[in-house]
């Protein structure tokens, strides 16, 4: 049976895929979604008594940790991340892990600034966001949605369920523990998802983060959903996004089995 693993983004917890992961179990995969390390507890431990130990998680331990998982498994995995989860598939499939991978309104890798401009100003942002590099060690809480958005999540009846975060990640985002070989000619197929409603990773990152693949034989695939926020996996319309995904990895697995020639075909 082929497995799908789930990976969350900052902040969140495993639940954020509830409604997406049973419709791929339903299609026959074995799914999993596991907590970033340090991040198993009940949410309303995390909220009332953080664990300090989370403050020197960064990525390079979430990618480890996910590596153990990966080579758990009885044959590689299709990947799929949200958000900040989306960043660390690309880092997986860079490294060799995964059959393919899906990352949806994914933190761009080194050198993509997720909100245009050049890196320094990618610095300055990160800065004013998270203060100065000097405080990576600690901890960030939940962000707090503007009013707008608050009043769209009560309508829409949303309840993400946040929790805090190491610091260090968002700071290592301007280091090499962020960087892929976008030229990566082994890379398993990719499928780079951007949402039009995306207040916080706006559509064009995602996109600047595709062109950057074109260097690459590797497959490498850009898909659209204007109608749908960054919280696309646990909104209303979410059914498009999670039919569009199931399609999409069922193309994947189906030509890993096929031979070259008919593979190629299917492909196109």
């Amino acid at each position: 049976m082929q497995s799908v693993i789930f990976i969350h983004g900052a902040w969140a917890t495993p639940r954020c895929w509830r409604f997406i992961a049973p419709i791929f179990a339903e299609s026959g995969y074995r799914t999993l979604a596991p907590a970033w390390p340090l991040k198993r507890r009940p949410v309303c431990e995390q909220l009332a008594d953080p664990d300090p130990r989370l403050a020197r998680i960064g990525i390079p331990e979430i990618v480890a940790y996910f590596k153990s998982i990966i080579r758990d498994q009885p044959a590689p995995p299709v990947l799929i991340g949200h958000s900040f989860g989306g960043l660390i598939v690309q880092l997986l499939l860079d490294q060799g892990l995964g059959a393919a991978g899906i990352a949806i309104s994914s933190v761009p890798p080194r050198g993509v600034p997720a909100l245009g401009g050049s890196p320094r100003k990618a610095v300055k942002r990160l800065w004013e966001l998270f203060g100065a590099p000097s405080t990576w060690r600690g901890l960030v809480p939940p962000p707090k949605p503007d009013a707008e958005e608050a009043a769209r999540r009560q309508a829409q009846g949303i309840e993400p369920q946040l929790v805090p975060e190491s610091r260090r990640i968002f700071w290592q985002l301007v280091t090499r523990a962020a960087a892929v070989n976008f030229a990566n000619p082994r890379r398993a197929p990719l499928l780079l998802i951007a949402c039009g409603r995306d207040r916080c990773l706006p559509a064009e990152a995602s996109r600047r983060n595709w062109e950057c693949y074109s260097v690459s034989p590797a497959r490498t695939d850009f898909a659209y959903f204007p109608e749908l926020s960054h919280l696309s996996i646990g909104e209303p319309g979410y059914e498009n996004l999670a039919a569009h995904c199931l399609a999409w990895t069922n193309a994947r697995v189906k030509a890993a089995f096929l031979p070259a020639a008919d593979a190629g075909e299917l492909a196109a």
